[in-house]
Parts: structure tokens; C-alpha cells; sequence
């Protein structure tokens, strides 16, 4: 029986290996070239993005890798052909093709090699593959079935590859239909309306830096960070620009307000990005437009930061010095700029890793040392009253070992749920690390947006995060239009700045409730979360793991109908530490939690309260609905008044965003997650009998009906303004 299977498959094999050579033999000289000519392709495309940019630099690049792939696979082949008698050119190539189409599809992707990655990877190989083998037969003129269908198959699917991968992508409809769960139609602000477009000043703009329109001197760097030249990155830096650490010049782009004085003033810096690209021209769009509504904004050139490591510190300190020489202008007579910034009024914003050193310049600000080192002085304390942090990262730099923790600060935040640089929502460990100690008037307040990007806050940076070849597996179809990304930007920024550097409070309301003014913004989901220098906590979860004390003394706490009941360190999306804990609950038909009190006076307040929706197999179901539920209080008399959560704040469900066009073709996405701040005034609790004694509050009660699973963070008062 054995001999008759071993006959059988001996006369399959030979088969097969003989239709294998009637159709595809002699086509390893084209399968060896064709994973050499891609292979260059892809290399030379990541190395012409970093780079060189432009067509020319693809181009050398590409010639180059070309030239060392093919020396490395002839000698590989020699040395095969030395020991084993055979070159295996064949399966050589196939792996090299597998490994850079794979190395690729991983990069393009955001993810490790999963199983979606191998198989996609398998499948583009095996296309490609098959379309040599066969075209290169067909060329040969061996007309058989097998490589005519094989090349059309193969030539079918290629074109399919192609338009998959050559095409912006796919649109995702989950925004609309989280927008359709909000019953009310959009409200506006008439207060706003004015702040929709440009402002009535007619706008210039002066260069300052080296052999620019205002002369700027230069700073050193070299206590602070380093261009490591013995790695390629250091080399290539040295190399493109004209000078080292110790003299990098003081550079910049001012848009101001003709006619205007004492001005309002932000400063901007954009993070980290090819050289080759002059980021610091690319907020022209918030310069220009701020200007207008009569702000001074400096656009500062950080280039010499960027493609480096460990550099945050020398940021910091290059914004600085930058601010130092943008106030010497201001008091230099005949100069553009004299009189025309108000010194006492200065906000500093940053972008990408620009968006973390903002915080770390903050800090430096209000010191007299370096941190790293004593014997380096300080001298800045400029009057810098708010900071804004866009898409940031945090704790690349660590002063002494700590995260940057500020106190008295407004802070403002914004970041895109589609980022596909800083992935996860970073900014919020800095959010958490910025306290108040309840005198002066404070707002910190965070926007995480459906829709937006990494790179369209920049104008030059765009719509793909990624460069060179992996940007192709991106899916930027379903993000917002940069003008309206950049126009959610200028509102914001706008706002915050009229706030806390002007104190004009008329639109207020947008940093705290967007809803409020969802019909003058671009159409998409807002998550908002803010806290006020006002808020008194009575739970924020971060004194002690027992889970019936909270933060507020004599205040005992109950969960009743849940089946997870936790205190917890909060990550984002299971990677970045979030710099605080929460209360996590899980229930079925009905959960509630049930707060205590000794006798609490709510007169004049609002009760607030962070909330997130964790719920990601309902979305999976497609069990779309707000996350609701009801707040009641008591008083000592025993008299309730409740009020429902959904009419005072939209919590949306967990976002599914697809920044890839593989979570399109897999069905896959990630769950994004943000709190939403809910605050509700102590006199909107609508009665159930007798009116409530809000000085005498003894209890507070959140009940969650159906079944769900919820983060709820920092309940407390704040004063009703």
C-alpha cells in the first residue's frame, strides 16, 4: 500500500514539475529582477521622503539601492552556487520580495507583524509573482493555458492592488451616524458669528533671522542636546544645514495687525519633520487669520531640532530666546514691531513635539537653573499666561527624571482621533499634570476630534502622517478637508486666546460645551473634557485603592448592580499612561453608584463630572445610542431631584476610526476613547416632590440603565459662571 502511495505521488510531483517547466521555467532572471527593481523602488521611496524630496533625489536613491541590492544578491548567488552547487536565485528573491512588501505593508499599517499583515503581504507577493512568471513566459511566446490565464488573473489583480493602494482610501460613515444620536439640531452663538472669519485689521508679516528683514543674532544649543554624528540622521543633519548647536540662528515669520499696539501675543513652534521642509511657514493660516482679530503670532523655524533625539530641553530653550528677541523689538525704536506687543500678555502653542515642549518652556520660564544642570542660568519669567498643545507627545523629556507638572496655567489641548504620528490622545497626561490651587481664574481644557489628522494642522505637512511607501496603506479619505481641520484650529485657538489673554468671556461656553456652538463648526464628532480653577473635587479617584473612600473626607461610596467595580490607572488605548486613575464600572440591566455626603452645600454650583463611554461591543453590534443615564441628588430632608445626563452633554459611544485602508479590507478598526466632561447647575435638578435643599446635599447618585461598561473621573463642583 505504502509503495503504491509513494508510485503515485512520485508521478504527481513529476506532473506537476513538468506543467511547472512547460509553463514558468527560465523565469527566474525576471523574478530576480523584478524583486530587486521594487525593492529599490520602496527603499529609495523612504529615503527620497526623509531625505531628499522630489523627484531627482527618488530617483538617485532608488539607482542606488538598485545598484547595492543587485551586488548583494550576485554574490549571495555565487556564494550558494560555491556551497551548495545550485543558487536558489529563485527563492532568494522570493524571500527578499516577501520581507520589503511586508516591512512595508507593517510600516503602513501602524501595527506589528500580525497575522493581517503576513497575509496581506502573501497575497501582494503572490501577485506580483505570478504576473512576472507569466508576462515573462508570454514574452518567451509559450502560449499555454496556464500563462495566459495565469497572467490575466495575475494582471487583474494587480490593477485591483493598485487602485487599493494608489487611491485615497475609503469613506468612513461612522461620524454621521454618531452625529444623528444627538436629537436637539445644532445650536449656534451669536456672540461667535464674528469670530467665523477674518477679523477687520489688514494683515503684514516681517521675517526676522539672518539676512532677513530684522536682524536676529544666534543661540547656543550645546548644553542642551546633540547632533550625534556618528549615527547617519546626525551626519546627514550636519551635513545639510549650514551651522552647528552652538550658533543655530534665531528665526521666524511675525504676522501683526497694521495699525495695531500692544498687542496679544502667541508664539508657535511647530515639532519634529523633515528638515527639507520649512515647517515653520506652514501656520500661516492661524497667523494670518489671529492677526486679523488684532494678535501678534510668531511662527518660530525649529528645524534645527528636528530629526534629532533627546532635544525637547533645547526646544524649550530655543522658544524662549526667541521670545527674548521678540520683545527686545518691541521696545527697539523704528523697528516694525515697536509698541506693538503687549509683554504682559503672551501665550506660547506648539505642534507634534512642539506641543510638549510648550509645557517644558512653561516650566523653564518660571525657573533660575537648568534642571540637568545647576550651573546653567535661567534668566526668562516672561508673562506667559497660556499655553496651547496640538497633537502633542509627552515625556520625551523628563526634567530630572519628572514629568512636567504645572500649576495656574490655561492650557488648551486638541489632538485628532485619526493621528497616525502620536496615535493615542498623549496630550492628556499633560492635562492631568496641570493643577490649581483655587486662586486666580484658570481654564484647562481638552478637544479630541473625529476626523483630524496629524498633519493638517500644518499646512505643509497634509494629509498623510506617514512618508515614502507606507503612506499608500493610509486611509485619508474619510478625514476631514484641511480647511476644515485648520478652521476647528483658528475657532478654538481663537477663543481661548480671547478668554484668558483678553478676558472677554462671550464665547466662553465653546471651551466648555461645543455643543452650544455645533452649528457654526465643521461637521464631525467633538469629545470634550475641561476643568476650572473653581472645582472643588469630591472624588478624583487618586487617594487610595480602598473603593469606598474618595477624595472628599466623610464621603463614603457604593456601587450596587454592577458587575465590575474598580479604581484604576487610566492608559490610552493600552499604551500611554494617561497620569491618573478613575472609577470603571460595569453593569447589566441597571448600575449605580452612590456617593455619601455629610452635608453638602451645592448653592451657586454645578455638579461635574468626567464620563466615558467603554462600550465597544455595542458599536461592534451596531447598539448605536449616546451613553445616558440619570444624576440624582438628596437632601437631608430625604426630598430628590434628578436630572438626565444626555441634556447637558453628548457622550458619545467609543470611536471606531480606520485609519488604514487594511481595517477597510479586514473589517477591523481601533477603539478610540476620550472623556466627556458632563456639567450640570445644582438649580437645573428637576424636583420629584418638595423642593431639594441644595446647602444640605447628602447624597449623589449616578444610575446607568441597559447594559454597558463606563470610565467616570473627577466628580466635584464648579462654580456656575
Amino acid at each position: 500500500m505504502n509503495n503504491v502511495l509513494t508510485r503515485r505521488f512520485g508521478a504527481a510531483s513529476r506532473a506537476l514539475g513538468q506543467w511547472f517547466s512547460r509553463s514558468f521555467s527560465g523565469t527566474e532572471p525576471a523574478l530576480c529582477q523584478m524583486t530587486l527593481f521594487i525593492g529599490a523602488v520602496l527603499v529609495g521611496l523612504e529615503l527620497n521622503a526623509t531625505y531628499w524630496p522630489g523627484l531627482p533625489g527618488g530617483i538617485l536613491f532608488a539607482l542606488g539601492t538598485l545598484v547595492v541590492m543587485e551586488l548583494a544578491l550576485f554574490l549571495a548567488r555565487w556564494a550558494l552556487r560555491k556551497t551548495l552547487g545550485h543558487s536558489l536565485g529563485w527563492l532568494m528573491s522570493l524571500f527578499l520580495l516577501y520581507y520589503v512588501i511586508a516591512r512595508n505593508v507593517r510600516r503602513g499599517a501602524g501595527e506589528g507583524w500580525t497575522w493581517r499583515v503576513y497575509f496581506f503581504s502573501a497575497l501582494v507577493v503572490a501577485a506580483l509573482w505570478l504576473l512576472t512568471a507569466s508576462g515573462w513566459s508570454l514574452i518567451r511566446r509559450r502560449f499555454t493555458p496556464t500563462t495566459v490565464l495565469s497572467f490575466l488573473a495575475a494582471a487583474g489583480a494587480t490593477a485591483l492592488l493598485g487602485v487599493f493602494l494608489f487611491t485615497d482610501g475609503f469613506d468612513d460613515h461612522y461620524v454621521q451616524h454618531y452625529l444623528d444620536l444627538m436629537e436637539e439640531p445644532p445650536a449656534t452663538l451669536e456672540a461667535l458669528e464674528p469670530s467665523l472669519g477674518s477679523g477687520p485689521y489688514a494683515v503684514k508679516t516681517v521675517d526676522y533671522g539672518p539676512d532677513e528683514e530684522l536682524e536676529a543674532g544666534t543661540v547656543s544649543l550645546t548644553r542642551y542636546m546633540s547632533r550625534d554624528t556618528d549615527e547617519f540622521s546626525g551626519m546627514y543633519v550636519d551635513s545639510y544645514l549650514d551651522y552647528d548647536l552652538s550658533r543655530v540662528p534665531l528665526r521666524g515669520r511675525v504676522w501683526y495687525p497694521a495699525g495695531g499696539e500692544d498687542c496679544p501675543v502667541l508664539f508657535i513652534a511647530h515639532g519634529n519633520h523633515e528638515i527639507t521642509t520649512e515647517s515653520y511657514l506652514g501656520y500661516a493660516y492661524l497667523g494670518e487669520y489671529l492677526a486679523s482679530h488684532g494678535y501678534v503670532v510668531v511662527s518660530v523655524d525649529q528645524n534645527a531640532c528636528n530629526m534629532l533625539s533627546g532635544e525637547n530641553d533645547g526646544r524649550a530653550v530655543l522658544l524662549l530666546e526667541n521670545i527674548g528677541l521678540l520683545l527686545g523689538y518691541n521696545e527697539e525704536e523704528g523697528n516694525p514691531l515697536e509698541g506693538m506687543l503687549d509683554a504682559d500678555n503672551i501665550a506660547i502653542a506648539g505642534h507634534s513635539r512642539g506641543g510638549e515642549m510648550v509645557a517644558t518652556a512653561y516650566l523653564f520660564n518660571g525657573y533660575d537653573n537648568y534642571p540637568e544642570n545647576g550651573n546653567v542660568d535661567f534668566d526668562y519669567h516672561y508673562n506667559i499666561r497660556s499655553i496651547i498643545a496640538i497633537a502633542p507627545t509627552v515625556d520625551q523629556y523628563k526634567p530630572a527624571d519628572h514629568s512636567v507638572e504645572l500649576e495656574d496655567v490655561n492650557y488648551l489641548l486638541l489632538h485628532g482621533a485619526c493621528d497616525r504620528d502620536v496615535t493615542n490622545f498623549q496630550g492628556m497626561a499633560q492635562y492631568e499634570h496641570i493643577t490649581y490651587t483655587g486662586e486666580g481664574d484658570y481654564l484647562k481644557t481638552a478637544l479630541y476630534i473625529a476626523g483630524a489628522n496629524h498633519g493638517q494642522f500644518n499646512s505643509l505637512w497634509g494629509a498623510y502622517d506617514q512618508r515614502g511607501p507606507f503612506s499608500s496603506l493610509l486611509n485619508v479619505e474619510s478625514l476631514l478637508s484641511e480647511e476644515d481641520q485648520q478652521e476647528i484650529a483658528k475657532i478654538f485657538i481663537k477663543v481661548f486666546l480671547d478668554v484668558t489673554l483678553r478676558g472677554d468671556d462671550s464665547c466662553r461656553s465653546l471651551l466648555t460645551d461645543w455643543d452650544s456652538c455645533a452649528g457654526q463648526l465643521p461637521p464631525t464628532v467633538y469629545v470634550q473634557c475641561y476643568e476650572t480653577s473653581s472645582f472643588v473635587p469630591i472624588a478624583d479617584f487618586e487617594e487610595d485603592s480602598d473603593l469606598t473612600t474618595v477624595t472628599m473626607p466623610d464621603v463614603v461610596a457604593e456601587a450596587t448592580g454592577v458587575s465590575l467595580w474598580t479604581e484604576e490607572q487610566i492608559n490610552i488605548d493600552g499604551e500611554t499612561d494617561q497620569g491618573t486613575h478613575a472609577l470603571r464600572l460595569r453593569w447589566g440591566s441597571q448600575g449605580t453608584y452612590t456617593l455619601t455626603l455629610p452635608g453638602l452645600d451645592m448653592t451657586g454650583s454645578a455638579l461635574v463630572f468626567d464620563l466615558c463611554d467603554l462600550n465597544s461591543g455595542a458599536v461592534e453590534r451596531g447598539d448605536l445610542k449616546l451613553l445616558d443615564g440619570t444624576v440624582t441628588i438628596t437632601d437631608t430632608a430625604g426630598n430628590t431631584a434628578s436630572a438626565h445626563i444626555s441634556d447637558f452633554a453628548a457622550v458619545f459611544p467609543i470611536l471606531p476610526v480606520r485609519t488604514d485602508k487594511l481595517d477597510f479590507l479586514f473589517d477591523t478598526c481601533t477603539y478610540k476613547k476620550a472623556f466627556a466632561t458632563v456639567s450640570i447647575p445644582a438649580e437645573e435638578f428637576v424636583p420629584a416632590g418638595e423642593a431639594v435643599d441644595l446647602s444640605q446635599v447628602t447624597e449623589i447618585k449616578l444610575t446607568f440603565d441597559s447594559s454597558g461598561e463606563a470610565a467616570v473621573d473627577n466628580i466635584g463642583l464648579e462654580a456656575v459662571r
